[in-house]
């Protein structure tokens, strides 16, 4: 179908194409994810939009680091925080973040295209990305004094699979499914309990 141009107004052509971006691949169905559909929503053609991204993985990649950088800055503990107050505030944080419908809609749409272009497995990812973000926290002077954490990124891998567990595959799969907050709760805190407790100094 042919697109008719709209006017130039103050959105540039990215944010306008990003714009559309969010509403057809993280709001919309998965069957409708496709950048005629985009192209639509924005009011441009798709040449106009492959000026701006060259491909669908480029776009994906532009949402995926606004996703990342909606989660924000983690602030490293200061002398007398409550260590397992603040880790379990940032796992939650982090969970709660990762596994809403729109992160989830994205992730499914990543892995699409992944399988599609298994090379992209080797891209590199946004800078904070969880893991990162939560092993930069466990590495902090503070949190270094009291536990021995040998490895914060493997460390962090684990309190992320020890609060996902086995709801991470069916999020992906099924569009309808959430993580209920009580549960995201629950697990954060024995999580975190038991990871302390196990890398405590002189525990």
């Amino acid at each position: 179908m042919q697109v008719v141009e709209q006017p130039a107004n103050s959105i540039s052509p990215r944010e306008r194409i990003l714009a559309a971006a969010r509403k057809i691949f993280l709001d919309g169905l998965p069957e409708h994810a496709t950048m005629d559909a985009v192209a639509q929503q924005a009011g441009m053609s798709k040449k106009t939009i492959y000026r701006e991204f060259k491909s669908q993985v480029e776009l994906l990649g532009a949402l995926l680091i606004e996703n990342v950088a909606d989660l924000g800055d983690f602030t490293p503990p200061k002398p007398g925080d409550d260590i397992e107050l603040e880790l379990y505030g940032i796992l939650v944080r982090v969970i709660t973040h990762f596994t809403s419908p729109r992160s989830m809609a994205l992730a499914r749409l990543i892995i699409s295209e992944v399988r599609r272009y298994p090379e992209l497995m080797n891209a590199s990812k946004p800078r904070g990305f969880p893991r990162e973000r939560i092993a930069n926290w466990l590495a902090s002077p503070i949190v270094r004094a009291k536990y021995q954490i040998d490895d914060p990124d493997d460390a962090a891998a684990m309190l992320f699979g020890m609060v996902m567990q086995d709801s991470g595959f069916k999020l992906l799969v099924v569009n309808s499914a959430t993580m209920p907050p009580h549960l995201i709760e629950t697990r954060a805190r024995r999580a975190v309990q038991i990871f302390l407790r196990g890398v405590q100094k002189g525990g």
